[in-house]
């Protein structure tokens, strides 16, 4: 039951990864459908109905299906098995129970398969039904379509998309935030695809530019730009991926900035006693330490932070103690909006501003708390503190820490007097830390770089999980390039016969690649920033103030895709360059 939490997530990653699947078939059937022209013409011409042109095309995306589903629930079973394997050899030799595979596996596995391929050949299906049986007496190539209905499609999409996420970001979901949130990505990524295809050209163009200093760049350049519309969706797959992993380094990074800001301008103590938490109970130390470490010459004040789960009028609630209440103020920069927040008797509590609000507490409440050990108790509220994202909902009197579910400190902070310095007192802590091998004293900024540093752990996990839309996003440039060489064979064999070398030609495959993969990724970085910025404006008030834009981070993402872009031609390139002249230019 504890995992179904991380099965939703990682169910949303397979969700994108689907997504960008289905903007490589829609490629495939397209250009198959577009290769095809003259065929389909031809059984028009004989008398084939439009709907049965479409049934065709259907049964065939239905066929694909079929074979992908069986072929992803066997693999799909097999890594799960595996990773299961490899992770009771880790867990020190665990004794796992038999693979299960669940009837909602094999329904999902061939459910999705099926529909997913099938909507994603349903527009490619419905071009084949409207070409003209003329078609097939003449050999000239399809025109392009005007980009006005996918262009319009793509503003209405976009524009609904954007009402969601604001919506959703603004706290006006009606309670369905999420999954608001969740619908406006998902417009906002069709649309953004629906609309590529009017800047592909120009961008494309623009970047080709950079190889058209050869004749392999310029040929590379024009084939990159000559159909709008499939360089768009073979893009648009790259960008999705790219996007997202551009959205979440943006808030996550974001974010770390304004904690280790706003800790920084906060937290007025110079050393901070902490451990990793690596499990359900956080790392704690003796109390005894706290008073040992303020004997200490150059230290000023010291203050050990306990916390735990309580239920204060019957709901649950995080509630801190302070050994030294004053620190309140002192240490962290609290501003009292209402009581004295400077003392504590032992039947007295304190209680950030949000906190109070929303309970309708004010000084002279009182209230019952329940903690982990002992019996309920009465408090009475004698000072509101101004909330922020270093104080706590509720503090307590350090007398009510005996009967926390850990009564001893998890976190201490050292404020030294004026002229300490940290290298003289930091050595004399760690002496008193000897038998508290969990915990660890660290000064300020390396105590921020550490609880920031774990939001680079999520960041990590993140982008291994969005690895595999790349990776399919990949797939589909290769896919569209070696589908492309196929279907420019005749003309391929033209060039060759007039002078181009086979390297020449792999280095025009490759142009076109790298080209059309730089553009998916500039696609990516911009609306990933985008998404990304809205997300954060969103959280404002929750403390994430600060907007970084993760400009290295960014370049390395266009760098990839210039390397991937390399990679997805080789195959194609290869393929091309092994054409046979003659062959070629005989094709039909």
């Amino acid at each position: 039951e504890g995992l179904s939490f991380f099965n939703k997530i990682l169910l949303g990653f397979a969700a994108v990864a689907l997504l960008v699947g289905t903007f490589l078939i829609l490629n495939t059937f397209s250009i198959i459908v577009a290769q095809r022209t003259r065929e389909l013409a031809l059984m028009r011409a004989i008398g084939a109905s439009g709907r049965q042109i479409i049934g065709s095309v259907v049964l065939e995306a239905i066929a694909v299906g079929l074979i992908a589903s069986v072929l992803g629930l066997a693999a799909g079973i097999g890594v799960g098995a595996l990773l299961a394997f490899l992770f009771g050899k880790l867990a020190g030799g665990l004794t796992l129970a038999g693979i299960g595979v669940p009837a909602a596996a094999v329904i999902g596995s061939f459910g999705v398969g099926l529909v997913i391929t099938v909507v994603a050949a349903l527009l490619p299906a419905l071009r084949a039904s409207r070409i003209p049986p003329i078609a097939a007496m003449q050999d000239v190539a399809t025109p392009d379509r005007p980009l006005t209905k996918v262009t319009v499609a793509g503003s209405v999409v976009t524009g609904i998309g954007a009402l969601l996420l604001f919506l959703g970001l603004s706290g006006n979901a009606g309670g369905q935030t999420l999954a608001t949130i969740l619908g406006g990505v998902l417009f906002a990524f069709i649309g953004v695809a629906l609309l590529t295809p009017l800047i592909s050209r120009p961008v494309v163009s623009l970047l080709g530019a950079i190889f058209s200093w050869s004749v392999p760049g310029k040929l590379g350049r024009l084939n990159s730009g000559r159909n709008p519309r499939r360089t768009a969706i073979t893009a648009a797959a790259l960008m999705v991926g790219i996007a997202l992993v551009t959205g979440v380094t943006v808030i996550l990074d974001s974010a770390k900035g304004s904690i280790s800001a706003l800790a920084q301008d906060t937290i007025k103590a110079e050393l901070v006693i902490s451990g990793q938490q690596g499990g359900p109970r956080p790392p704690s130390f003796d109390p005894g330490v706290l008073d040992r470490a303020k004997a200490l010459p150059g230290v000023q004040m010291v203050d050990g932070e306990y916390g735990d789960m309580a239920r204060i009028n019957g709901e649950g609630t995080w509630v801190a103690a302070s050994s030294d209440v004053a620190s309140l103020r002192q240490i962290f920069g609290a501003k009292a909006t209402a009581g004295d927040i400077d003392r504590l008797s032992p039947t007295q509590m304190l209680a950030s501003s949000d906190t109070a609000k929303s309970r309708g507490w004010s000084v002279g409440s009182t209230v019952n708390v329940q903690l982990t050990r002992g019996e309920a108790r009465t408090y009475t509220i004698s000072g509101i503190y101004e909330s922020s994202q270093l104080t706590n909902p509720v503090t307590l009197p350090a007398t009510a820490a005996k009967d926390f579910a850990i009564p001893q400190p998890i976190q201490g902070f050292i404020q030294l007097a004026a002229g300490a310095r940290v290298a003289d007192v930091q050595p004399q802590v760690e002496a008193l830390l000897a038998d508290s091998p969990e915990v660890s004293v660290a000064d300020r900024d390396a105590f921020i770089k550490q609880q920031t540093g774990q939001l680079d752990g999520l960041l990590t996990m993140i982008q291994i999980l969005l690895a595999l839309a790349i990776v399919i996003a990949v797939l589909g440039i290769i896919n569209t390039l070696a589908l492309s060489v196929l279907e420019r064979t005749r003309e391929l064999g033209l060039l060759r016969a007039i002078g181009l070398r086979r390297g020449q030609t792999m280095g025009m495959i490759t142009v076109e690649a790298v080209v059309i993969s730089v553009f998916g990724a500039l696609l990516g970085v911009a609306v990933g920033s985008g998404l990304g910025a809205a997300v954060v404006e969103a959280l404002k008030d929750e403390g994430i103030t600060d907007l970084i834009l993760p400009w290295g981070q960014m370049g390395v993402f266009l760098g990839l895709a210039a390397i991937i872009g390399v990679v997805a031609a080789v195959l194609p390139a290869v393929r091309a360059a092994r054409i046979n002249v003659l062959g070629a230019i005989a094709h039909d």
